[in-house]
C-alpha cells in the first residue's frame, strides 16, 4: 500500500453524527460556524426560509462595537438584523468572510445552551429591499413551521 504524505491534511467526509446538519452538534445549538473558504452565508431562522446570499453582495457589517449584542448585514438587495449575546466572534467571522452559517435559536429543536459566554442569536430579521417584490413574497410565505 502506498503512503499518502498529505492524508493527515485532507478533509474527511462527514458521516452520521459528525454532520453539522441544521447547525446541530454533539453539544447542541451553535450560533454560527466558520470555514476557511466560504462563498455564501447561510442564514437560518426559526420561523422563515433559510437564505444563502453570496458574500460578494455584502456591502457593510454594522455592529455595536465591543458589546456583541447586535449587528446588521447590509446587502445590495436585503438587510439582515441580528440580536443576541456574545456575538463578537460571529461578527469577526462575517467581517473576514469565513462564517459558513448563522442561525437563530429555536427552543423546539435545542436545549438552551448553558455556556453563558458562547455566542447566542436570539432573533434574525430579514428585510427585503423594495426592488425585490417577488423575493418579498417568498419571505412572507415562510412564516410557519413544518
Amino acid at each position: 500500500m502506498e503512503h499518502d504524505p498529505l492524508a493527515a491534511y485532507r478533509k474527511k467526509p462527514l458521516t452520521g453524527d459528525d454532520s453539522p446538519v441544521r447547525g446541530k452538534s454533539k453539544e447542541g445549538y451553535l450560533a454560527f460556524d466558520a470555514k476557511d473558504k466560504v462563498n455564501r452565508l447561510r442564514i437560518r431562522r426559526a420561523l422563515g426560509p433559510t437564505r444563502s446570499p453570496g458574500y460578494h453582495y455584502l456591502l457593510d457589517v454594522v455592529y455595536d462595537g465591543d458589546y456583541g449584542t447586535n449587528f446588521v448585514l447590509s446587502y445590495t438587495f436585503l438587510m439582515v438584523v441580528v440580536n443576541g449575546k456574545n456575538l463578537q466572534s460571529v461578527i469577526f467571522a462575517l467581517e473576514t468572510g469565513t462564517a459558513d452559517f448563522i442561525q437563530e435559536f429555536d427552543a423546539s429543536k435545542w436545549e438552551r445552551p448553558t455556556d453563558k459566554t458562547a455566542p447566542f442569536i436570539e432573533s434574525i430579521e430579514v428585510i427585503v429591499q423594495d426592488s425585490g417584490a417577488s423575493v418579498a413574497g417568498a419571505e412572507a410565505g415562510g412564516k410557519t413551521r413544518h
